[in-house]
């Protein structure tokens, strides 16, 4: 009987302390709702402020663009050339090369009327070369802001044109004639008289194109100043470095025809190449005797195939593939086909005489220079 008192009162304890922890657990679940509401909501007012923030910050920046923008369009504006050119209508579109570019007409004015046609600058250096080129009108407004204006025309290539010839001018090896070689021959020129012709040259404003410029003048599609020249040095830049300060102090670039052959390696070769002094190829093992033809020289009795293995050889040694000089002058018209094979743009013999439009490129004249020419000697050549 006491047993069972005793347990009915333990079990309404027992029920007592479950409905305690109920209501406590019920609490806590309360709590902690209550809890992640106010978290959430300070969240939600936290991005807000920083979004309202980003808002304004991007609406400044916009702001600022606009700004800019709008200065920058004003300042354009203001830089703005304040003249206009008109061209009068071309009658003709086209022009060959060499014939002289007659203006059509053009007037030039500012926005108040102030008449600017005499201030035009024109620049006609387009028609010098073959293609779709322009002629380029400039002036400046009382502010000093520029315009500028185009007119294109097409330059026809041409060949048949008055011109003074093109020297090709052809050394060899140069000496200090305080101490002379033994075996001192025409073929060497002193520094004294190199230096003394390159002076000349420098002070009288000589242009020296480059074998492209060559090629394109000797088929029509370009014109060269009058006082053009080119100098070549044959066989050995050893033989030459003398002349290297002078090339340098005179500014004067040169082309140095090699025999590729003398040399072990490439990297040798281009110990003696400088900014002056370019390398095109005199042959690499073709420098010697086994013809028939002119001098004797093997090139005419090889094969095509033989002389484009050859070629190919010394123009990697010589880092260029534009000219070819050939050994001993010597060469024959059915072998040309080899120099084009290998992408030659021209070749130059031993012929004496300056070099013209409609010219082979492939058999170009020289004019020799010797040891002993006077000053007057070597302008009578090149004039």
């Amino acid at each position: 009987m006491i047993m069972d008192e005793r347990e009915q009162l333990y079990r309404k304890k027992l029920q007592k302390k479950r409905s305690r922890d109920r209501i406590k657990r019920k609490r806590r679940r309360i709590q902690h709702f209550i809890c992640g509401c106010v978290i959430l909501s300070v969240t939600i007012v936290f991005v807000a402020v920083l979004l309202k923030s980003f808002n304004f910050d991007n609406e400044d920046i916009k702001e600022d663009q606009a700004d800019k923008e709008e200065t920058l369009s004003v300042t354009k504006e203001d830089e703005k050339s304040s003249a206009v050119i008109t061209l009068e209508e071309n009658i003709t579109n086209t022009l060959l090369l060499g014939e002289a570019f007659v203006e059509p007409g053009y007037k030039a004015a500012d926005k108040d009327g102030t008449d600017l046609t005499g201030q035009v600058e024109v620049d006609t250096t387009g028609v010098n070369h073959a293609g779709i080129q322009q002629i380029v009108y400039t002036v400046k407004d009382s502010k000093g802001r520029e315009t500028k204006t185009v007119r294109e025309i097409e330059i026809l290539p041409n060949t048949q044109y008055d011109t003074t010839g093109l020297p090709i001018c052809m050394f060899h090896y140069i000496y200090d004639k305080n101490n002379p070689p033994e075996d001192l021959n025409s073929n060497f020129i002193s520094t004294d008289v190199l230096e003394e012709e390159l002076k000349y040259l420098k002070e009288n404003n000589y242009y020296f194109p480059t074998w492209q410029e060559v090629r394109d003048y000797i088929d029509g599609r370009m014109l060269l100043p009058s006082n053009s020249i080119v100098l070549c040095f044959d066989d050995n830049p050893l033989l030459i470095e003398l002349g290297f300060p002078i090339f340098k102090k005179y500014e004067v670039p040169v082309t140095c025809f090699v025999i590729t052959g003398y040399w072990e390696s490439k990297e040798a070769l281009m110990q003696y190449k400088s900014e002056y002094v370019n390398f095109e190829t005199h042959s690499h093992y073709m420098h010697e005797a086994g013809g028939t033809v002119g001098h004797g020289g093997i090139y005419t009795a090889m094969s095509n195939e033989e002389i484009i293995s050859d070629l190919r050889q010394s123009i990697e040694m010589c880092g260029n593939g534009n000219a070819f000089a050939y050994p001993f002058g010597d060469y024959t018209e059915d072998r040309i086909s080899a120099l084009q094979e290998v992408g030659l743009l021209c070749a130059v013999t031993t012929e004496y005489g300056k070099s013209y439009p409609g010219y082979n490129p492939y058999t170009l004249p020289r004019i020799r220079m010797s040891d002993g020419q006077t000053l007057e000697e070597f302008i009578a050549k090149i004039q």
